[in-house]
This record gives C-alpha cells, sequence and structure tokens, in this order.
C-alpha cells in the first residue's frame, strides 16, 4: 500500500468505522470484465497531478457545500474512473480534514471490522490478500473488486438502512461526513437518503453526481471542455426537467432537477471509463 494512502487515512478519517449491511443491486457485465479497457491497479487507483489540478473547481465547490450542509452524498457510477479520481482529489485536499469527521462508502462487510479497524485507524502494513476479504465478503463483491474501492477504503460503512446509519452516526451526533454511494441512493427525493431525511434533518445534507445521460447535460447546459460543479439548488436552473439527463429512457417523469440533485458534477471533456476488477 503506498504511503502516501496509508498517511491520508490515519490523518484524516481516523474517526469512526460504521459498518452495517446493505443489500446489492447490480454487477458488471461479465462480458466486460476482461476487456481490455480493464485497467491496471496501480494506474487505475492514482490519478495524476494534471487529473487532480483539473479537478480542483469541482473539489473546492464540494468543500464549501460543508459550510451549511453536514452531509455531502457524493454520487458514483459504480466503477467509473472520472469518480474516483474525483473521490481522491477530494479527500487529498487539505481543508477535507479540517471539515470532515467521517466516511461512509458501500463496499465493506461487516463481519471483518478487526480487519477494517487495523488497516484503516492503526495503519497497519497489510498484504492486500488479507484486506481483499473486506469487499470480497460483501454483497455485490464482483463489483467491489474494482481497485479503486480499495483505494477508499480509509473509513466505511456498508449499510443496508443508509438513512439510519446517516442518521445515528453522523447527523444526531453533530458530526460532519462524506457519504459515498451510487447516484441512485444519493438523490434528494424520496428514492435517495437525502429526500428520505430533509424532513427529520432540513438543509443537513447536500447531494451532488454527474449526469446519467452526458451528451444531453451538455447540449442542455451548452457546456464546454473544462470541468464544473453546476449548482442547481437556489436557482433557476432547478425548475428544469430532469428529462433524459437523469431518467434515460424514463422520460415522463415528472420530477425537476431540484428534486434530484443539489449540484451536478461535470467532468469537460475527459473520457470515462470502467474500471474492473483484475483477472484472477
Amino acid at each position: 500500500m503506498n504511503p502516501r494512502w496509508r498517511y491520508h487515512r490515519s490523518r484524516a478519517l481516523a474517526i469512526a468505522m460504521m459498518l452495517t449491511r446493505l443489500a446489492f443491486a447490480g454487477s458488471f457485465p461479465e462480458e466486460h470484465q476482461n476487456s481490455a479497457i480493464a485497467q491496471n491497479r496501480a494506474s487505475a487507483i492514482e490519478p495524476n497531478e494534471a487529473t487532480k489540478t483539473r479537478l480542483q473547481t469541482i473539489v473546492k465547490g464540494i468543500l464549501a457545500a460543508w459550510d451549511k450542509a453536514d452531509v455531502i452524498c457524493l454520487g458514483e457510477d459504480h466503477g467509473s474512473k472520472n469518480d474516483s479520481d474525483l473521490r481522491i482529489a477530494l479527500v487529498e485536499h487539505p481543508d477535507f480534514v479540517r471539515k470532515v469527521n467521517v466516511i461512509i462508502v458501500e463496499c465493506a462487510n461487516v463481519d471483518h471490522q478487526d480487519i477494517l479497524d487495523r488497516f484503516a485507524l492503526e495503519g497497519e502494513d497489510m498484504p492486500r490478500e488479507k484486506l481483499r476479504a473486506v469487499w470480497s465478503d460483501a454483497n455485490g463483491a464482483e463489483v467491489w473488486e474494482s481497485p479503486i474501492y480499495e483505494a477508499f477504503l480509509q473509513e466505511t460503512n456498508r449499510g443496508r438502512f443508509i438513512r439510519e446509519a446517516v442518521s445515528r452516526e453522523i447527523l444526531s451526533k453533530g458530526l460532519r461526513g462524506l457519504a459515498i454511494y451510487g447516484a441512485g441512493h444519493c438523490e434528494c427525493r424520496g428514492m435517495g437518503f437525502p429526500g428520505e431525511l430533509e424532513s427529520k434533518y432540513p438543509g443537513r445534507i447536500w447531494a451532488a453526481f454527474s449526469f446519467y445521460d452526458v451528451d444531453e447535460g451538455r447540449r442542455v447546459f451548452g457546456l464546454g471542455d473544462e470541468p464544473e460543479l453546476i449548482a442547481i439548488s437556489a436557482t433557476d436552473k432547478a425548475k428544469i426537467p430532469g428529462g433524459k439527463m437523469f431518467f434515460l429512457r424514463r422520460y415522463n417523469d415528472p420530477a425537476t432537477l431540484g428534486d434530484i440533485v443539489n449540484a451536478i458534477v461535470y467532468y469537460g471533456n475527459a473520457r470515462d471509463i470502467k474500471v474492473y476488477p483484475e483477472k484472477r
């Protein structure tokens, strides 16, 4: 394990290790797992310095959201390299450790709490095969085998009842947290935990994730090649129908952007790839 990663784990996130269970729905198609797109582990985990610099506008916008909210739900497309790069750039920013107490992610198994404690909190130099039990024994292991999730095992929560975990372990304790889940879990309406918790914790959860259909988002907003964090809440953009940008084949869904997300992550002209598990 890269010593720099071990440093960031112990410095930024040695606060709490919160694990419950979550049934996972979805997996990588088998035919893609051995494709030429699959990345080697080192290049998949580490964004280069140019990529981190390019993402700073988005990183700073997310960090600023903690000035008003207690929980940031950063939605992801499972296996997305762009989403992984953003998470790493965010956690490595020096202001992150000043603002955030807890990180919750969707890729670990409660039965291996002791392994996670030694790895994430005590900084133990652990062989990968030993650490691998954390995600290989979890529901949806075929997804979590992607090396981008190993890179983010700094503080983990694997919760069947996501809203209860966020409420119990972060909001009710007055902490500030970052939650990394599939984008659908982060929607601001009832199908996502920010929507389900809004009545109890009004204004304390802020959600951001990328367009489901990037080309349509680019067309609607007239976006260019540079990354942006597009503010939605408290702007006229909140009234725009989600349409093809977020519902793909469900264009008749009446939700507006304000119903779905507080801000949209746009990666500019950076081509996204799926980081698939290594062939074993």
